[in-house]
Parts: C-alpha cells; structure tokens; sequence
C-alpha cells in the first residue's frame, strides 16, 4: 500500500506558502511606495542644495559687479589713461575674488588694453596689451558683443592672457561718452573671476558620489572637463527628444525638475537660472538615489526568508506534534478495517476536538464489535431460516406432480424461495382433473396455505359430484384453517377424455385461454365465484362446454398477465391472447411443455431482466 503523504508536511506548507505570499505582497508594496518617497524627497532635497549653491554663487558674482561697476565710473570721469591702470591695480589687489582684470580702450589701430593680474604670493602685476589680437580673441568677442548688446555682461570662460595657466570669466561694464548727437564706446572694464573658485563650487554640491553639477555659461559648460563626455552629451541632446525639451527649458530660464534616460540610467536632473542668464543644474542617477533602499529591502527579504524558513520548521515540528494522534488513529482504523478490533487505540488526554475524536473511535469500536456480533448471530440464524426455507421449497415443489401424460404439462416459478401458486391434475378412468390456483401474499404462509388447498383437491378429486360441489368442500376445508384472512383464487375442471365435455368452476380465478383448432383463441367466460377461503357457506356456480378435437387450454396464474419491467408497463391480456395465437400454440403437433416453455420466455424476453414480482404457473392440456 502506498505510504500516504504527511498531513503535517503538506499543512505547514501551505501556511509557509501563504505567509510568504503575504510577506511579498507587502514586501513589493513597501518597496515600491518607499521608492517613489524617497525618489521624491531626494528630488526635492537636491533642488534646494542647487538653489543654495546658485545663491552661494550669485553672492559674490554681485560684489563683482557692483566693484567693476564702480572702478568703469570712476574711469569713466578720467581722462589719464594710465591713471586708469592704477586703479584697475588697485581694485585687483583689494578684492581677493577678483583674480585679474583690465581696461579695454578701441582704437583705430585695434584695441589696446591695459592688464592687470595678481600672482600666487599676492602681487600684482600690470602691463599693457596692444592690438592685433586674432578675431576670435575674448577681447574683440568682448568688443563685439558690447556694439551689440550696449550694457554689461558676462563673458564665457577663456584662458587668462599673459603668463597664467589659469581659465577666468569677466564681467565687462562698456563705458560710454556723448558726442555731438551720439554716445560712442570709450572703454570697457572687466574683472576677471577664476572658474576653479566656481568649479569648487559645483563639486561642492555632490548629493551622491556620482551626481554631476554643472553651469551653462552660454556655449560653455562649467564643471565638466572631459571633452568624450561632453560629445557624448552634445550628441544625446541632438538625438533625444526629451533632452531637447530640458534644453528648451534651460534656455528659457525655467527653475524645474525632468526625469531623463531610460533603464539602468533612469535618473532626474535639477535646473534653475542664476541672475546673469547663467544655468545651473544637477543629475543625479535613481540607481544611486535608491542603492541604500535597495540594500534594506534585499535585506529585509534575506531576513524574511531566514524568518519563513524557520516559521517552516517551527510549523512542522508543532503540526507534526499535533497530528501524531491522527496518524495513530488513522494506523489504528486500518487494523480495525483489516479485522484487528481489538487494536488498542492512543491514550489522547489534550480535552480539545482530538479527545472528542479519540472518544468516537472508542465508541466506533465498540459498536463494531457489537454490531458484528449480532451480525454473526442473525447470519447464523439467517442461515437456519435458509436452510429451512430451502428443505421447505424442496418439500413445496417434491408435492408438484412431475409425470405429465402426453397431453398435459406445467410450470411453476415461485418469486421467493418458496410460493403460493399451485397446478396439480389428476386421472380417474375416462376423467381428467385438473386445477391452477394462486395464494394471496407470497413466502412460507402462501405456501402452506397451497399445501392446504392441494391437499383439499386430491380429497375431492375422487367424489363423484359435481364441480361447484366440489368447490364448496374445498372451501370449507380451507376456510376453517384459515387464521390470517388468506384467500385462494382457483380455477378447477373435469374432462371427459371420450367425449371432451369439460365440466369447470372458476373461484375468482384468470379466465383461461381456449385455443380451438380451426379459430381464434380467446379467453372462456366465467361466472363470477369468490376466491375460496372467505367464506364457508358460499355458494358457487359451475359450468360446462364441449370442446372439438385438437382444442389446447392454457390456464396460468396473474404472475404472467402482471409482469413488469422496468417502465411500469404489464405485459396484458393482450399480448397474451396475440402469443396464443401464434402457430407454434395452434400446431396439435407442438408438446405442451413446448407450449409452457415459450410463453415462460415470451414474459422473461419482456421484462427484459427485471426481479419477477410474482409467482408465475403455466399449464397447457391438449384435448385429443
């Protein structure tokens, strides 16, 4: 037999199951609803750092404006040009943000300059510039740019002229003097600021190890040195839709935030303008933004599934602990099924339902073993009953007559192991007696009431009386022992074998068919007598006809007219009469057990199999 599969096993599996569906399901809703808070708060946290670093920024860029603002007045009011060197000087040496600067005058011969710059031990150095200077010097691009915009203005960073390897932004204020009806360019101030004091800056401002911040200054980017990032750069904002939109943004002077890439570079990035049309901004990649949410929620699963594992085991060991009696039960109703009743059953003492399953097992035994033991008791009295009703079917059918003459035979099938239908026939000279009857009820009472009325028929068979006289006796007999309000439906007849007059009494019998040898059968007609066994002073009617030569009777009992199978339906006198007249009934050279045996199968062929429900008797009787 196969082993069955623990129930233990599978239990603690399934609550396993469930609770890590449940711990992931929240794990997965955490995860998720986390991501997005700290996705957001990182956004918004990065957003004020850019702001403080612009406001850190702009600071000191408005000093420096305001100061070359005051120097281009003072200049403007002068008219020594060296006596502007000095002050330039001056200006360079007292303000340490200003790292060098100068003052521009357009001349006819090109522009000429008057450069100031302090060196690393603090001094200050000037000397003059003269024209010549390429086209796409800062000098002629400042000079351009102030014909075009006639205000001050930022300029993009450049390498510092003369003996410094140093990379600056200016801020240059165009000086201006009325002549006749026009203001012509006199000279313009710049003050120069180095760009590492701003890069220092944008380093500074790193919310995550790899965040990068930078400033648009124009077409320069501040903050970024790699010249392969920056093509690279260049060419995503060329290609990417999105890019180009941020970049539209930045243009405008918008103060926002855009989530950029895609996959593995998913990340956001922070924008906002300085006051000098500048733009700041910073990229920050969610990868690095959530790798510390990353690290607790895979730390939170590692710590679940060391929690699932040992609610696993803890589970097991307790349900295991907890079924054990059920598995004890279970081994002990299997040796109970194979016959052990005596199997000694688990001591179960824990008062819950598995006592209350301990104490029905109990009682289950227990009434097995009773029921068993009533159970051999009644089989062994059942098998006397068996027995008996066996000795009593071999007496009850060892007192139907066997030794048919030519012209007679007969068939009883009893329902049960024993009947209440009866045939019996009897030969006194040149008389044929003959009888068929049917016990009310079925079993050992019909029987021995047709052992009764058998007996009656072979008393009377030998009287010299009339048919109807006959019967009385016969129901007197049978009346007076009578106790259980039996009755007996009978049919009786006598033939004159010579002359083939046949004298009959019916008792509330089946009309018995006719089957003439030149004519339809049909069933005789018969007074209506009462069954015998009701009354003693009954007075019955009989009657008479004569047959021709060749005429066949077949008497036989309700078991054949009231056969039914399984739709209810009977098999009738309608179909009785339609096998009556079959050839096989009419032919004189067909036996009469021949006879008795088709009709038997003719009603076993209908019921197609059902239990038979009454007791079926057949007899045929040619008349010679």
């Amino acid at each position: 037999m196969k082993k069955p599969k623990s129930f233990s096993r599978r239990l603690s599996r399934r609550v396993t199951i469930f609770v890590a569906i449940i711990f992931v399901a929240q794990l997965v809703v955490v995860g998720l609803t986390s991501n997005k808070i700290i996705a957001d708060e990182a956004a918004v946290s990065t957003r004020h750092m850019l702001h403080g670093t612009i406001s850190e920024i702009e600071l000191p860029l408005g000093k420096i404006e305001i100061a070359t603002g005051t120097v281009a007045a003072l200049i403007s009011s002068m008219s020594d040009v060296n006596y502007a060197g000095m002050v330039m000087n001056r200006t360079v040496e007292v303000d340490s943000l200003i790292c060098g600067g100068s003052v521009i005058f357009p001349t006819a011969q090109g522009p000429q300059a008057l450069m100031s710059y302090q060196d690393s031990t603090g001094t200050v150095h000037s000397y003059p510039l003269t024209g010549g200077w390429k086209d796409d010097s800062w000098v002629c691009r400042a000079l351009a740019y102030v014909d075009k915009v006639r205000a001050p203005f930022w300029v993009e960073p450049y390498q510092a002229e003369g003996k410094r390897d140093l990379r600056v932004i200016a801020y240059c204020y165009p000086i201006y003097r009325v002549t006749g009806d026009d203001s012509v360019l006199y000279a313009v101030v710049s003050s120069e600021l180095p760009v590492d004091w701003i890069e220092h800056k944008c380093k500074s401002l790193r919310p995550y190890p790899h965040s990068l911040t930078t400033i648009v200054c124009g077409n320069s980017i501040i903050g970024l040195h790699d010249s392969v990032l920056i093509a690279q750069i260049q060419t995503a904002f060329a290609e990417d839709k999105q890019l180009q939109e941020l970049q539209e943004d930045m243009k405008r002077g918008v103060d926002s935030m855009r989530r950029i890439g895609s996959g593995a570079t998913l990340g956001y990035v922070v924008y906002g303008p300085l006051h000098n049309g500048w733009m700041a901004s910073v990229v920050c990649q969610y990868k690095e933004v959530l790798r510390r949410s990353s690290l607790m929620h895979t730390n939170l699963l590692i710590i679940g599934l060391i929690v699932i594992t040992l609610l696993y085991i803890i589970c097991r060991l307790v349900i295991h602990r907890m079924t054990t009696p059920i598995t004890q039960l279970s081994d002990a109703a299997l040796r109970m099924a194979k016959g052990d009743l005596n199997t000694q059953l688990p001591e179960i003492k824990s008062g819950d339902e598995m006592m209350h399953l301990h104490d029905s097992f109990v009682y289950m035994q227990n009434s097995i073993t009773d029921y068993i033991n009533e159970l051999k008791t009644t089989t062994a009295a059942n098998e006397r009953m068996e027995s008996e009703l066996g000795v009593a079917r071999n007496i009850q059918m060892g007192m139907l007559r066997t030794d048919f003459p030519e012209n007679v035979a007969a068939l009883l099938v009893p329902a049960k192991e024993v009947g209440g239908d009866l045939y019996d026939f009897v030969q006194k000279g040149d008389y044929l007696y003959f009888t068929i009857g049917d016990v009310s009820g079925k079993g050992v009472p019909a029987s021995l009431m047709m052992a009764i009325t058998r007996a009656g028929l072979r008393f009377v068979a030998g009287m010299e009386q009339t048919m109807d006289k006959l019967l009385e006796r016969i129901n007197v007999s049978v009346t007076d022992t009578n106790s259980n309000d039996m009755f007996v439906t009978l049919f009786m007849g006598r033939v004159n074998l010579k002359t083939r007059h046949m004298e009959y009494c019916n008792a509330g019998h089946n009309p018995i068919i006719v089957v003439p040898p030149d004519s339809k059968p049909y069933f005789l007609k018969i007074k209506p007598n009462l069954a015998i066994g009701l009354f003693d002073d009954f007075v019955y009617q009989a009657e008479s006809l004569d047959l021709a030569a060749g005429t066949r009777l077949v008497l036989y009992t309700d078991g054949v007219n009231e056969a039914e199978r399984n739709d209810k339906s009977l098999f009738g006198n309608d179909r009785l009469l339609t096998w009556a007249a079959s050839d096989l009934v009419r032919n004189t050279a067909t036996t009469d057990k021949e006879v008795v045996d088709d009709l038997y199968k003719t009603v076993q062929q209908f019921t197609e199999g059902t239990p038979q429900n009454d007791d079926i008797t057949i007899m045929s009787i040619l008349i010679q």
